[in-house]
């Protein structure tokens, strides 16, 4: 059973003391309920099957130190993005359909520079991915249903 924060039940969140986001992520269902999730990289590996995760909002928190090698684009909600730490530029493209134009330096992306602190609300169906400038931490507010990912074509290549 995952632990909770509401119920008061044995292992709920107040129970567990202070948490390292990079470690245990947040998911918030749709009703009052926050639900701890072990993170970290076999959390991705497996995320396309936990379907318990489609509706609500996923806290996550990672290490960054290079460029992200995919874009990224969540069909059914909004996503915040922010800088803990280090710096780097979010790349922002309308979804047109053309997959194969995400890399394309046509002036259809626009370029939003984060540092320490920042943020940045990605609208759902706009297709995003980062350059990181600078190491450091990133928090992401995710609605994850439908989430779709597609490989850069250079990451770090200008846009």
């Amino acid at each position: 059973m995952s632990p909770t924060a509401s119920g008061g039940e044995p292992g709920s969140l107040d129970a567990l003391g202070a948490l390292d986001p990079v470690d245990t992520y947040l998911h918030l269902e749709e009703g009052p309920t926050v639900v701890a999730l072990a993170g970290g990289e076999a959390f991705w590996a497996n995320v396309e099957g936990r379907p318990e995760l489609h509706r609500g909002r996923l806290i996550s928190c990672f290490e960054q130190d290079a460029d992200w090698a995919a874009w990224e684009l969540h069909p059914a909600g909004d996503e915040v993005v922010m800088v803990l730490g280090g710096c780097g530029t979010v790349h922002l493209r309308p979804d047109d359909g053309n997959v194969e134009a995400l890399d394309a330096s046509d002036g259809a992306t626009r370029s939003v520079p984060l540092a320490d602190g920042r943020y940045v609300v990605v609208p759902k169906g706009v297709w995003h991915t980062m350059d990181v400038h600078e190491p450091g931490r990133l928090l992401a507010i995710t609605w994850g249903e439908g989430t779709r990912h597609r490989p850069r074509a250079d990451p770090g290549a200008a846009l």
